[in-house]
């Protein structure tokens, strides 16, 4: 092992040890952003288009922040470009038509 690559082993320990386990509570992911903690793609178009991440550079950080999946970000960028395959966006882009649609 490098001695960078030790020294990084030894940070992570004691990342680690600091870590407070709690037995006698259930261990859950929580979305801050929504009162009842869950997650929804509306929720986070709201939280996205709201006037607190109106900045371009606020929006960008909080879509490629490290800890968010990159599936998540890449559906937040379609998002904010438009470019969900939606009814609505297939039919603009010529990609089905209306009969294909309705059925």
């Amino acid at each position: 092992m490098w001695a960078w690559e030790e020294e990084m082993l030894g940070e992570c320990r004691n990342l680690l040890s600091n870590i407070v386990f709690q037995p006698n509570v259930v261990d859950q992911w929580v979305w801050r952003h929504d009162p009842g903690g869950g997650y929804t793609v509306q929720g986070t178009y709201n939280l996205i288009t709201s006037r607190e991440f109106q900045d371009a550079e606020a929006t960008s950080d909080l879509i490629w922040h490290k800890q968010v999946p990159l599936k998540v970000s890449v559906l937040a960028l379609r998002l904010l470009r438009n470019r969900l395959p939606t009814k609505d966006n297939l039919l603009r882009r010529h990609v089905v038509t209306t009969e294909i649609i309705n059925t």
